[in-house]
């Protein structure tokens, strides 16, 4: 991958203004209902993209979700407020809508995803032509009415007392297209959702665990061995409330000066008003226990994490927006949405660039493409980076997108769907990455994992695979993947990737 391949992104065009839906809400356990009820808890996953255009944000809104029994009757639970999902972090990551109490004890035939507002998208036209007013090889975003609220086909049942789990699998191929020039969503074609009973099949958890929701990032608040991390109402994803256990990791931020190495104690590695990330597990009686957690920000500052879709020269790079952490008050970032754009100015005192690892085993040569770094010569296309935002910033005009300086460059995970062309391990290679990498079609690149205990530190975490003594990978069926994108200079890294999370379904 040659250097000059960022002049594909170079002119990033058409960015339309997107509405904020600021919302905030609180998820956590709760157990079986009372009386004749019992609870239902229900997490997301997302699978098979579109061939084209290459997507890199796509937020839906969800009001509310309803449950039918197979005599027909409906059980309607609200968000108050609405959910905010990004539905692209779910190729490799699972997101959990919430654990509903006092659900009807019955037999269940579906669950209805009910919608409000319009798809807002962020795309890279790779069609060869204009798409819904962007040119080709642009980067535009557009905001779309969903028609229908999908239907989650699947048989369950809710038992006194007790709780069951249900998982929800969008199929992007099937509720995006392309007609008359123009981007559709619609959610009301066959098979754009479908159901599971938890845990899937092959998801390498133990007895006792339903499912497991990775990198969950919101400002701290310690209860005991509780923590509730909230996040911003920019991005609107809500609380996420879990206990710390015996067997909870305890993982140092990227600067290695909060939990440090060896931390064995809750209140010894995160504190109230932090910014942390945490991968918790949804438990079978529907609480959440904290696998992992680690502090990213020691304070709560102007912080906008994005995926590289253009490099200027060494001082200056665009992203589009995937997360947001503003200030409470007089915040610099509080015009930005997810799936905006965002050209970064390195200021010049740039600190050394820094690797979130959250405690997944790198190989040092590769951690110092990135690490320690000062310049864009260490930025790639499609690499996720979080940037602590400092003045000037301006807000976008027009058809110019807004622009910040940065003074701290934090690299976190890619997530993308690939196709595997080798089922080995620890090591295998990909092909045909989303185009906004710009890795030519048919182009090798090596994936690493660290295979070993699932849940214990430093270990790639796999779903619908084995992680034993093969990967039992597919070969030439879609991948989905969580990782660090560790390019060097000359575009030839081997491995490129380490993955902390490899998803097959």
């Amino acid at each position: 991958m040659a250097r000059n391949k960022p002049l594909f992104f170079v002119v990033v065009l058409s960015f339309l203004a997107l509405s904020s839906c600021n919302l905030h809400r609180k998820t956590g356990g709760g157990g079986g209902g009372g009386g004749n009820n019992g609870s239902v808890a229900v997490t997301m996953v997302a699978d098979t993209l579109p061939a084209h255009p290459s997507l890199l944000s796509f937020r839906v809104t969800i009001a509310s979700i309803k449950f039918t029994t197979s005599s027909a009757t409906s059980t309607t639970v609200n968000f108050n407020p609405a959910l905010s999902v990004d539905l692209m972090r779910l190729q490799s990551d699972t997101v959990f809508l919430a654990t509903f109490a006092n659900m009807p004890v019955a037999q269940y035939t579906s669950v209805t995803l009910v919608l409000s507002g319009n798809a807002n998208i962020t795309f890279l036209n790779d069609t060869g032509t204009t798409l819904s007013g962007c040119a080709n090889n642009n980067v535009c975003p557009v905001s779309i009415p969903a028609s229908s609220n999908p239907v989650a086909t699947v048989s369950y049942s809710v038992s006194q007392n007790a709780v069951t789990g249900i998982g929800i699998d969008l199929n992007f191929a099937n509720a995006v297209s392309i007609s008359s020039g123009s981007l559709v969503v619609n959610f009301s074609n066959n098979n754009v959702l479908s159901g599971f009973t938890l845990p899937r099949a092959n998801s390498n958890l133990a007895s006792g665990q339903l499912d497991l929701i990775e990198d969950f990032t919101g400002v701290v608040t310690v209860n005991g061995q509780s923590v509730t991390l909230a996040s911003a109402s920019a991005t609107a994803r809500g609380s996420l409330t879990a206990t710390a256990a015996s067997g909870t990791i305890f993982d140092h931020d990227p600067s290695n000066s909060l939990c440090p190495t060896g931390t064995t104690q809750l209140s010894n590695c995160v504190a109230n008003n932090q910014f942390a990330s945490m991968d918790v597990i949804l438990k079978s009686d529907g609480t959440l226990a904290i696998q992992e957690i680690e502090p990213l920000l020691g304070t709560v500052q102007d912080t906008v994490e994005g995926i590289v879709v253009s490099i200027a020269n060494q001082t200056q790079f665009a992203m589009i927006v995937t997360d947001l952490v503003p200030l409470a008050t007089n915040s610099l970032i509080g015009s930005l949405h997810i799936g905006d754009g965002l050209t970064v100015n390195l200021s010049g005192s740039v600190n050394p660039f820094l690797v979130d690892t959250k405690g997944l085993s790198v190989l040092p040569g590769n951690l110092s493409n990135f690490s320690g770094q000062t310049s864009t010569t260490a930025i790639h296309l499609g690499q996720s980076i979080a940037v602590h935002v400092i003045a000037p910033f301006m807000a976008a005009a027009g058809t110019t997108i807004a622009s910040a300086t940065t003074d701290t460059v934090t690299l976190r995970w890619s997530r993308f769907t690939a196709t595997p062309q080798t089922a080995a391990s620890p090591a295998f290679s990909i092909v045909n990455p989303p185009s906004y990498f710009a890795i030519a079609q048919g182009i090798s690149r090596t994936v690493q994992t660290t295979p070993g205990t699932p849940g214990t530190a430093g270990v790639t975490n796999f779903d619908g695979i084995s992680d034993g003594t093969g990967l039992n990978l597919t070969a030439n069926h879609p991948v989905a993947l969580r990782a660090l994108f560790l390019e060097n200079a000359g575009g030839s890294a081997s491995p490129a990737f380490f993955a902390a999370k490899v998803r097959q379904h």
